[in-house]
């Protein structure tokens, strides 16, 4: 969602690594209105003659990695928690893979998983080890062997396709003289204005938020392409963050917004910003910042003008609302299945091992309270601030208890990318 291309989702401070070790900063990217229990989960077995663990083979196919990629050969013995994984959306998640546009040799991969039982686990487990090789996931350059792994999901809200109190707040479509670059400019944005005076077509960089916020003419200028009012600005910081959203309109239709674009400014986190000019203290998560917004209505439009960052949203009806937003890769994501990446490092498309821990019920993660979590995850979306080898945001599904559990996820992590055996 992520910023989708995915817009993801950070109101806080990045750590840097896997997604993502930063100053407790949460960040946000969204399936099920209740993700699945957590649970902790056994050691793997260790290696011995009766565990059919297939051998590392050779040489790994490039192009399917980026050049900020290290890969060292792995047995599925390294992948702690393989044979406990119930494989639970698994399936859904790899035949929503296979109908986008992937690698030949994960075509090929599709099209032989086309005669595995969607009901049969063993199956599917002796699937995945007979048709993929596990390679450890490491930066090509440092010595960091894990990274963050964080949480985004789909909020829902409640909003109006026309202006009447109290949706007020415009969600825009994509403005009609906005243009992005191939590459930011020296002011570091990578989109602007295109308009006409005197004959004459003139550029300028697009409007920063803060700008649109002090200018209603820029303001009058968006507004022509509403796609839906919401009650809450801070619910509309969230969706931008989280990169798409179901809304509910007062008749009980559901829209779902999908990320459509960006003015083309750098994000700048608000937790960050909170942070630094003294506001809060301790860690920020999506509920210290809308807990400080209700505290403090009247600098809410200093919170929001702290991301410079505005994306744009196209909006279409919610036939199947629990179906999950549409992420970078063209398909849905699934929830606690589908996982934002850097795909300069991992191509989109690719199953991947995650081995992190998940934060209790009710509790910000610490390094001493998680309860592990490993799980076979696919790369179907992207973010803005999921950069780096061993970078991971999860998404964990629709509505208010997935949001809860994003916006607490900030753990230590390792990847594993499993690549189609045959090369």
């Amino acid at each position: 969602m992520s910023m989708r291309p995915s817009v993801h989702r950070a109101l806080s401070l990045p750590r840097t690594g896997a997604r993502i070790a930063v100053a407790a900063l949460a960040l946000w990217l969204a399936g099920c209105a209740s993700p699945p229990p957590q649970r902790p989960l056994a050691p793997p077995p260790s290696p011995s003659a009766s565990t059919a663990w297939p051998t590392p083979r050779a040489a790994v196919p490039a192009p399917l990695v980026g050049a900020g990629v290290r890969l060292q050969a792995a047995s599925w013995a390294d992948l702690s928690g393989w044979a406990q994984d119930d494989f639970s959306g698994v399936w859904q998640a790899l035949r929503r893979d296979c109908s986008a546009t992937l690698p030949p040799a994960m075509v090929a991969v599709c099209a032989r998983a086309a005669a595995v039982p969607a009901d049969d686990v063993a199956a599917q487990r002796v699937f995945f080890q007979a048709e993929f090789q596990p390679w450890r996931v490491l930066p090509a350059s440092g010595s960091a062997d894990s990274g963050l792994i964080t949480g985004y999901y789909e909020p829902v809200l409640h909003g109006s396709l026309t202006r009447a109190w109290p949706y007020v707040v415009p969600v825009w479509g994509l403005p009609d003289d906005l243009q992005p670059l191939p590459a930011p400019g020296p002011d570091g944005v990578s989109a602007q204005r295109v308009a006409w005076r005197d004959g004459q077509r003139v550029t300028a960089p697009y409007w920063s938020r803060a700008q649109i916020q002090s200018d209603p003419a820029a303001q009058a200028q968006l507004d022509r392409n509403v796609v839906v009012w919401l009650d809450d600005p801070v619910d509309a910081l969230f969706l931008q963050v989280q990169g798409s959203g179901l809304v509910r309109l007062p008749d009980g239709r559901m829209l779902r917004l999908s990320y459509a674009g960006n003015n083309g400014w750098p994000y700048q986190s608000v937790g960050r910003w909170l942070l630094d000019t003294g506001r809060v203290q301790g860690t920020v998560t999506m509920q210290v910042i809308r807990a400080w917004a209700q505290l403090h209505p009247d600098e809410v439009p200093q919170l929001l003008a702290a991301n410079p960052r505005v994306v744009f949203f196209r909006a279409e009806p919610a036939a199947d609302p629990q179906r999950g937003p549409v992420g970078a890769l063209g398909v849905p994501l699934t929830a606690m299945r589908s996982v934002a990446v850097d795909k300069s490092m991992l191509r989109l498309g690719l199953p991947l091992w995650l081995s992190t821990t998940l934060p209790p019920p009710d509790q910000p993660a610490t390094p001493s309270n998680g309860v592990a979590w490993n799980a076979l995850v696919f790369a179907q979306d992207v973010g803005s601030a999921i950069t780096g080898a061993i970078r991971a945001d999860v998404f964990t599904g629709t509505g208010e208890a997935a949001g809860a559990l994003a916006g607490r996820m900030q753990s230590p992590g390792r990847i594993w990318v499993l690549l189609p055996a045959g090369g």
